[in-house]
């Protein structure tokens, strides 16, 4: 059952191809189920991870970085992820953080020629579900998403480097 709601993440799986169509705002709530669903879909054997992002209004650090764990776990495994539809906004943000070294992203309205014929199956997909995690794994899933951004990027250290010092001291505290 597909349903046309305002905002959340729109997901289904056809053969080897996971599908994702982000509608809204894409932060730290939503990006651990990408996460789940992106590594349930490596398991199930899909080797192309397909994001659709026409009604993503933005996108936050923690995101990007939960896109580009997936991408380094997809690519580990002879797969890619590719982003079509990106407006040049969330576009530059990408690049600016080194995402499309290893991600592969088109433009508005110009998806790859080999997605073409896939494009319908875009607008068929039911809505995942995004439960609420606690605060803990919240953390720690943000902490590991900005540690892959430094990773792939060394010019990302400055920029999220004291970021990362207030989430572990965050950490710190929750455990105590």
């Amino acid at each position: 059952m597909t349903e046309n709601l305002s905002s959340g993440l729109f997901v289904a799986i056809s053969w080897n191809n996971a599908f994702v169509r982000l509608k809204g705002r894409a932060s730290f709530t939503s990006g651990p189920a990408l996460k789940e669903f992106g590594l349930a879909s490596l398991e199930r054997g899909c080797t192309r991870f397909i994001i659709d992002l026409r009604e993503c209004e933005g996108m936050d650090s923690t995101f990007m970085g939960i896109l580009a764990g997936l991408s380094i776990n997809l690519k580990n495994a002879g797969g890619t992820v590719i982003i079509v539809n990106l407006s040049p906004k969330i576009m530059e943000l990408l690049r600016t953080l080194g995402l499309d070294q290893i991600i592969r992203l088109h433009s508005l309205d110009n998806p790859p020629a080999e997605l073409r014929e896939l494009m319908p199956q875009l607008a068929a997909m039911d809505r995942m579900e995004v439960p609420c995690p606690d605060r803990k794994k919240t953390t720690e899933t943000m902490v590991e998403a900005h540690e892959t951004l430094i990773e792939i990027s060394e010019d990302n250290l400055p920029r999220f480097k004291d970021v990362l010092t207030f989430l572990r001291d965050d950490l710190k505290r929750q455990a105590k």
